[in-house]
């Protein structure tokens, strides 16, 4: 929690009794880094995939975590997994990759995105950085990496991606369930060829659609996450409970922002010989990730006017973002207002009209509530 007051001797004065305190700009743009959420449990030895987040066998390698959540994840390729995985990656292979390519490989990896505040809630999203690695059976490594212009992917028509877009829009409030939705070009660099670095690609994926939600942590509650769900439907149990009993407990006490993005299951555009993922395959992937840093600042009274007998409050601030005001007649004792009813006028400003008539003097002061 991060609280902000303001006295005259820093830069505030004083007038009429109100407490009025210099102004801020909007909200700049925020770059954030989410890492992928993994987990090594201890049970995590020879077991089948289950709930706990064991890995598929014990001959995978030990430096990997592994997050597999359905039970059709163990059978045989065959089976084409049809229910679907909450792992980071998985890959539905009929057939040709075998029970390692069957089951779900989760990685481990960052991606960073670039968040530009709109109008009211609404934030343009630019995905600037993505680079995530692991393994899709025990001896295969599978790494996966932004296509942008100008890299490796991009200078083979073959691969038709052209590393352009990589964009979207996140709905940044609880009412519209903290959607995020943005496109993707991505390619798997494994070293099924006997290279997985970077330069070497092995099967590309052109604007694919990433939907999920991108929401404060603070707001993993019972009430917060109620209508929750994956936005493809991956997962038949009760996801809300999902989210605080299997990852809500695994986040840091840092983090701040939770992201889950899912892309639905598509065929590769290109496929390299050798490779068990080829033009038929099924590929998907869920996103489990998370953040410590934040949006914005802590917040910032701009001005405090006088309207029909009423304190109107405008201060810096996202409709992402939780507050309660603080209000005083003495400077001594302060009555928390939570939940306060705010507009947003223009990107970064809130606004605040006191539900009490005035009569005295009053002060006041905001508490962010999150990030």
């Amino acid at each position: 929690m991060r609280r902000l007051g303001f006295r005259a001797p820093l830069g505030g004065t004083l007038l009429g009794g109100f407490l009025l305190a210099g102004g801020l700009g909007a909200a700049p743009a925020a770059t954030l880094e989410f890492q992928l959420l993994t987990w090594a449990d201890a049970a995590a030895t020879s077991q089948l995939p289950s709930g706990a987040g064991r890995k598929p066998s014990g001959a995978m390698p030990a430096a990997g975590d592994w997050l597999v959540f359905t039970a059709d994840d163990a059978l045989s390729p065959a089976a084409n997994n049809p229910q679907g995985a909450l792992s980071h990656n998985f890959v539905d292979i009929t057939g040709a990759g075998g029970p390692g390519f069957n089951l779900a490989p989760s990685l481990s990896g960052a991606l960073t995105l670039r968040l530009e505040p709109g109008q009211g809630s609404n934030w343009s999203v630019q995905v600037t950085a993505l680079a995530y690695q692991g393994q899709a059976n025990p001896l295969q490594a599978m790494n996966q990496f932004l296509v942008t212009p100008g890299s490796p992917a991009t200078t083979n028509g073959a691969f038709q991606v052209d590393g352009l877009g990589n964009a979207g829009e996140w709905r940044a409030s609880a009412a519209a369930r903290w959607a995020i939705q943005y496109l993707l070009d991505f390619y798997f660099a494994t070293n099924a060829d006997g290279d997985p670095s970077p330069a070497d690609v092995d099967a590309t994926f052109s604007d694919q659609p990433q939907t999920g939600f991108l929401i404060p942590v603070s707001q993993l509650t019972a009430s917060g996450v109620a209508g929750l769900g994956d936005p493809l439907g991956f997962y038949t149990g009760d996801f809300g409970q999902y989210l605080l009993g299997q990852i809500r407990p695994r986040l840091p006490a840092q983090a701040t922002y939770l992201l889950f993005t899912q892309m639905g299951k598509t065929h590769p555009a290109y496929a390299e010989l050798g490779l068990p993922i080829t033009t038929g395959s099924l590929i998907g992937n869920t996103t489990v990730a998370y953040t410590t840093q934040t949006l914005s600042a802590a917040p910032r009274i701009l001005s405090l006017r006088w309207s029909a007998n009423q304190a109107v409050l405008r201060f810096t601030g996202l409709p992402a973002q939780t507050f309660a005001v603080q209000r005083s007649l003495n400077l001594a004792d302060w009555e928390t207002l939570a939940d306060p009813e705010l507009s947003s006028p223009e990107a970064g400003v809130l606004e605040w009209t006191d539900p009490a008539a005035g009569g005295g003097p009053r002060f006041y002061r905001v508490v962010a509530l999150t990030p």
